[in-house]
């Protein structure tokens, strides 16, 4: 019987699992219901709705969600799975990713399970704003002015640079 469990555990390993458009709690679930080992990397968001910053945790990568299975026990389980759209992989098959992808987006999850992907910027950077009524207009990173995410940036508003503070999300690195 232990030599079952070993040849198990070599044969475990990572897959992506395709799930159809917004379905990757329900898939998330089912997986966990049929013991199988499943990471879902959430990230933090913030977007204008109705002229309010809202703050939203949607998945890292949508539609995707990583499974640790064996496929010779698991496949039909998860290809069955509701919710599942596929396993990706080439046209002969699931094709597994490497313990090295899991593991890197895992250290970048914080202590409230989400991944922080947070930009730094440095004084003089040039950002654009992505939202707000300053929308589409460049200027220059100044500082950060407090925890919660505001910053200063420099706007160049008809010949004069004047300093405006809005919330970091509001705001990417120009290209």
């Amino acid at each position: 019987m232990n030599d079952l469990n070993e040849s198990n555990d070599i044969n475990v390993k990572w897959y992506v699992i395709q799930s159809k458009p917004r379905d990757e709690y329900r898939v998330e679930t089912h997986l966990i219901n049929q013991e199988i080992e499943i990471f879902l990397p959430l990230l933090e968001t913030h977007q204008y709705c109705s002229g309010k910053m809202v703050k939203r945790i949607k998945p890292l990568f949508p539609n995707y969600l990583f499974a640790r299975l064996d496929l010779k026990f698991h496949y039909y389980k998860v290809k069955w799975t509701r919710g599942v759209s596929k396993i990706l992989g080439t046209g002969d098959g699931p094709v597994p990713i490497s313990e090295k992808v899991v593991q890197t987006i895992r250290e970048k999850v914080g202590k409230d399970n989400l991944v922080k992907l947070e930009e730094e910027w440095k004084e003089g950077d040039i950002v654009q704003i992505t939202s707000g009524p300053f929308k589409e207009l460049t200027g220059i990173f100044q500082k950060r002015v407090s925890d919660k995410g505001r910053v200063r940036i420099l706007l160049s508003l008809i010949g004069v640079d004047i300093p405006v503070q809005i919330s970091q999300w509001q705001i990417r690195k120009a290209a």
